[in-house]
């Protein structure tokens, strides 16, 4: 079976448009036609059913696209590997991180870049939703993301550590006057900067709305931000209002934020190391693991050290 076929039949199965996936992959629409029809004559199955709005996966297309992801992405981790074996020092590893987890995927690099000072990274920032599917998907060979609500079967997950969040606005802003904590109804009267519906920060705004009958969240600016500067920095500037991780409190510090006194809405997250349940990970990756899980104690000691301070 041709490898290639593997991923012109992977790109056709997520577009679900014979055009789109040629242009994706970079060759003519009559030949993808001829690869998906090489692997339908091997497997002796239709894979698509052709329809009028595009190529619709069948029951054996179903099944067979998880199989396939699986055999592209262990051909690429074998790749990684003997391109370690063959570069030495030079190898390098490939981590997707989300926003929240960006401070300790740099620390436990630049950790670990003391002792192979040659060695290469290639980071991936995204949401949790984009990390999974770089990670079943082989772009990347582990995640640092916060667990999500539901685990995909081929991934598992290492935990790291529990991180609060909190919300925040600009120093001065009237929901930091001195008071023993906001109301909902309070908190209802000002815009907010938050991701997107799917992220699990966001839902849980939107459950505190639900949970009091409000309206709300009244977002101003919705953000797949893949750092927290730019967010801060509008918060920091206007009345808005938006999240922030144990992680980030230093940039928000520094950016004039404040967190508001909303016991409510301060929660812990679980950050964890994803990776893929089949295939065999590189001796650099896996010391690179090492390396995180390192850095997150330190951070886990950082943030217990700080749960004295009641403004954070």
């Amino acid at each position: 079976m041709n490898l290639a076929d593997l991923r012109y039949f992977i790109a056709v199965a997520e577009t679900g448009l014979l055009h789109r996936a040629a242009s994706e992959v970079g060759m003519s629409q009559p030949a993808l036609t001829k690869a998906i029809r090489r692997l339908e004559a091997q497997l002796h199955v239709p894979l698509f059913d052709r329809t009028p709005k595009g190529m619709r996966l069948t029951q054996f297309g179903t099944a067979f696209q998880e199989h396939a992801r699986g055999l592209v992405a262990g051909f690429q981790q074998s790749l990684n590997q003997i391109e370690e074996l063959h570069a030495g020092q030079l190898a390098k590893v490939r981590v997707g991180a989300a926003p929240a987890a960006e401070p300790l995927v740099g620390r436990a690099f630049l950790a670990l870049l003391r002792k192979r000072a040659a060695m290469r990274m290639e980071i991936k920032v995204q949401l949790s939703d984009g990390l999974l599917r770089s990670l079943i998907d082989g772009d990347i060979d582990i995640a640092v993301s916060p667990l999500p609500s539901q685990l995909p079967d081929e991934i598992r997950a290492r935990i790291l550590f529990d991180e609060p969040t909190s919300i925040v606005c600009r120093k001065g802003h009237p929901l930091c006057a001195a008071r023993d904590a906001v109301t909902p109804v309070e908190i209802a009267a000002w815009t907010w900067i938050l991701p997107s519906t799917h992220v699990s920060a966001r839902q849980r705004i939107d459950g505190y709305f639900r949970k009091h009958a409000l309206d709300g969240p009244n977002v101003q600016v919705e953000s797949t931000y893949g750092s927290p500067v730019g967010v801060f920095t509008l918060i920091a500037n206007s009345d808005m209002i938006g999240v922030c991780s144990a992680q980030h409190r230093p940039i928000a510090e520094q950016l004039g934020l404040a967190v508001i006194p909303a016991p409510d809405l301060r929660w812990s997250r679980k950050i964890a190391c994803l990776i893929r349940k089949t295939g065999k990970l590189s001796p650099l990756t896996q010391t690179f693991i090492e390396y995180i899980e390192a850095e997150a104690k330190v951070m886990r000691n950082n943030i217990d050290a700080r749960a004295a301070d009641s403004t954070w």
